[in-house]
């Protein structure tokens, strides 16, 4: 018998058979990887769509501006009819804290944002509120006093006096007595809706 035979019969023997355990540390191995290889995918992925999110949300934010750009310009052009309510064009000539008192103007209800309740922002590169970047923009005007009707010191605020920078209402300590000034405060608030479902809401004070 040769030593090529004597190989072969110790190979065929039961007690030199392979278990078969590399294989299975292959396979585990393998499933290890794949599984690392698919969690590094979904947080790629995660992190594109965090990262587009975000510029979705600043372009929205930027885009806000158009609102209140065209909210002054509408109160420099209709200076003289801000005594009144004109929800038509989304104004609102006082402010009402109050929920519960019917008047209310909710800023957070998608009913404050309709047509007949707020306005569309408005410019060249615009149509019906609606900017190249697919932002609509809608805007509201409130003016900073607790009834409607002609402005009264009592019942509205007002903007900083020439002569004290610190001063923010009339009247208030803070301010010089005897203030002259007569600049109603107006509060303007913008929403922008955008792709992918993207809302960006601004808000300022103007005087």
């Amino acid at each position: 018998m040769t030593a090529q035979n004597q190989n072969l019969l110790y190979c065929n023997q039961p007690g030199g058979r392979q278990k078969g355990v590399v294989l299975f540390l292959a396979l585990m191995a393998l499933v290890l990887m794949s599984i690392a290889a698919v969690a590094l995918i979904r947080t790629v992925d995660t992190s594109t769509l965090i990262a587009g999110n975000l510029a979705f949300t600043q372009s929205a934010t930027t885009s806000a501006d158009s609102g209140m750009e065209s909210a002054i310009a509408w109160l420099g052009a209709n200076a003289e009819t801000l005594d009144a309510d004109n929800k038509g064009a989304g104004y609102y000539s006082y402010v009402d804290d109050n929920p519960a008192s019917g008047t209310y103007l909710d800023l957070m209800s998608e009913d404050t944002w309709k047509t007949g309740a707020s306005a569309v922002a408005t410019g060249a590169d615009m149509t019906d509120g609606l900017d190249t970047s697919g932002n609509t923009i809608r805007y509201v005007i409130q003016r900073m006093c607790s009834v409607t009707g002609p402005p009264a010191a009592a019942t509205c605020l007002f903007g900083p006096p020439a002569d004290d920078d610190g001063c923010k209402r009339t009247p208030d300590p803070m301010c010089a007595t005897g203030s002259t000034s007569t600049t109603v405060m107006y509060r303007v608030t913008a929403k922008v809706t955008g792709p992918r479902n993207t809302v960006s809401y601004i808000q300022a004070f103007v005087y």
